[in-house]
């Protein structure tokens, strides 16, 4: 093939030349050129920025490197080539823009080079093609998104090594990567095609501007038949196998975009990102458990969906444990689509005191994209019975530093110098008066003490009482935990402060015990049903319709106790 390019003959020595050339500036769609840039003289290759150049082309591979030299007439001459293999990236005229570079430290400039591609009239063309076949091209992020890209032909090919794109906006579980290319027959639109399986992906839209599912593209040889001359009698026509040529064609899929849906409103106050179907489970190693002896609290999450992508929440586990950080794993479902598998966190804990201890349930809200509702799970409560361990005898005799300095502060030294054990009477003549009108003060002053301080106490409660209201809706504003947990404690902080209960660890059956004969029955029933809703949200997985507006009505309620309480 003709060589298209410019030479250029540098100022620095009439010698060295270096031509950038194309091997044709007329392809057709899917054709690739080869680009190649020659020094003839010079001691290296040439260094340049092929940046520019991938505006219009995508580089398939390069540079490829290539040394030739010749002896002419005794003297030698040494041509050194790189050579880039382009793609087009679209129709029409093309521009492989001026290279800039260096030879020997010396800069050369070149010339743009106009590249035409056509539309190919081929009908060999529709022989082979690759397309991205997407299960949705609508979902919520986080939403498995599963992608299968797909080569067909009906034609003799070889395919060239390839890599899958990255995916921006999408984290990515491989799903098949096929260890060599199996076919299997097909009719689209009746025409019979070989259809092979080049890689699976399960795609979990993330935070980003866009979402686009990129192209794949693949480097393949066509078989195509040479023109049937006419036919020799005297011909075998075994032979015709021969007049075949091959054909080098980057053919790829299109680009599929997916739009992102948004989530229902409103959102419930535990959801973390989780997308999909999760059931969560826990349970410790032993049954039985010392003070100091560690054992293993292990919480297991089963489901399909975006498992990896979120996190459980805070754990909080009484003072008692100490707890240390948490490992995780996960068993993947090989043998599903979906992303299936089963994902456990175990957690080492030290009970230090003995007793009866409860590990608090764990709660998790997720979206199910199959039923478009919002869904919970969530694990039971464990009590645990924590054993004293066995005491060790302090083996270290004397006192420590410390335990010096506090009883240095009780140390009475021993008198070493005589001492005069003559009283004196006469310094301090008032004695016995003062030692009485003190005895007279401390007889009348409980009765004046008792007085002040029942004063005090009655105003402080006074004060408690009245600001009863004020606890009560300021514990509503709380955010950050169960809505249902906040709702029912801020009434029960109202009852202890406006009452002047001992504590605020009430229920629905001590309310109603208090309460009965001091408010309408209407609105003890309606206080009763609302205390009673929060339970179920605290400890069932249902109560997603009423967690929005829990805490208003919550307010309401305690407005209008305290308006029957006045």
């Amino acid at each position: 093939m003709r060589k298209i390019g410019f030479i250029l003959f540098l100022t620095f020595s009439l010698s060295q030349t270096v031509q950038i050339s194309v091997d044709r500036n007329r392809i057709e769609e899917g054709e690739l050129i080869q680009f190649s840039i020659e020094v003839t003289g010079g001691k290296d290759f040439a260094k340049v920025d092929m940046k520019k150049v991938q505006k219009d082309f995508e580089i398939v591979s390069g540079p490829g490197q290539q040394t030739n030299i010749q002896w002419i007439n005794g003297s030698m001459t040494s041509t050194k080539t790189l050579t880039w293999t382009l793609s087009p990236k679209r129709l029409g005229t093309l521009t492989v823009p001026a290279i800039s570079g260096t030879v020997d430290g010396k800069s050369f400039q070149g010339k743009p080079i106009q590249i035409q591609v056509k539309k190919s009239t081929e009908t060999s063309d529709n022989s082979v093609f690759i397309v991205a076949d997407i299960d949705k091209e609508k979902a919520y992020l986080g939403e498995q998104i599963t992608v299968t890209y797909k080569l067909y032909k009906n034609a003799n090919i070889s395919i060239e090594p390839f890599q899958m794109p990255e995916f921006p906006g999408f984290w990515v579980e491989n799903l098949y990567t096929p260890q060599r290319v199996q076919y299997r027959n097909v009719t689209i639109q009746g025409v019979k095609y070989q259809v092979a399986n080049l890689g699976q992906k399960a795609l979990f839209p993330i935070p980003a501007e866009t979402h686009v599912i990129p192209s794949l593209k693949v480097k393949v040889q066509i078989e195509i038949k040479r023109k049937k001359r006419k036919r020799d009698p005297f011909f075998d026509p075994f032979f015709e196998s021969f007049f075949t040529e091959t054909k080098t064609k980057v053919i790829s899929s299109q680009e599929k975009k997916i739009k992102i849906l948004s989530f229902p409103e409103p959102r419930p106050f535990d959801f973390s990102g989780a997308v999909g179907s999760f059931k969560i489970s826990a349970e410790t190693d032993r049954d039985s458990m010392k003070v100091n002896e560690g054992f293993t609290f292990t919480v297991s999450m089963k489901g399909t969906g975006n498992l990896g992508l979120f996190s459980l929440p805070t754990i909080k586990f009484p003072s008692e444990l100490e707890a240390f950080p948490p490992t995780d794993k996960f068993e993947k479902d090989t043998f599903r689509d979906d992303l299936t598998g089963t994902q456990t966190w175990d957690t080492i804990l030290i009970p230090r005191s003995a007793g009866k201890l409860t590990i608090p349930r764990i709660q998790m809200s997720f979206f199910n994209p199959n039923t478009k509702r919002w869904e919970r799970t969530q694990t039971n409560p464990i009590e645990i019975s924590i054993l004293p361990g066995e005491q060790k005898l302090s083996q270290g005799n004397g006192l420590t530093k410390r335990e010096v300095e506090l009883i240095g502060q009780d140390i009475r030294f021993i008198h070493t110098k005589p001492v005069d054990f003559t009283s004196s009477t006469d310094s301090k003549p008032n004695t016995t008066v003062f030692i009485y009108l003190c005895s007279i003060l401390l007889f009348v002053s409980p009765t004046f003490i008792s007085k002040y301080t029942g004063h005090r106490l009655s105003t402080a409660e006074s004060r408690t009482i009245r600001g009863a209201l004020k606890s009560g809706l300021k514990e509503l504003k709380k955010k950050g935990n169960d809505p249902f947990e906040t709702a029912s404690k801020a009434y029960y902080i109202y009852l202890k402060y406006k009452l002047g209960l001992p504590t605020h660890n009430l229920d629905p059956a001590s309310v109603e015990t208090h309460m009965e004969d001091r408010i309408h029955p209407e609105s003890l029933n309606s206080v009763l049903t609302l205390l009673k809703a929060c339970d179920a949200g605290k400890y069932a997985p249902g109560g997603l319709e009423r967690e929005a507006s829990i805490l208003s009505e919550m307010a309401n309620a305690i407005k209008q106790t305290d308006r029957d309480l006045s």
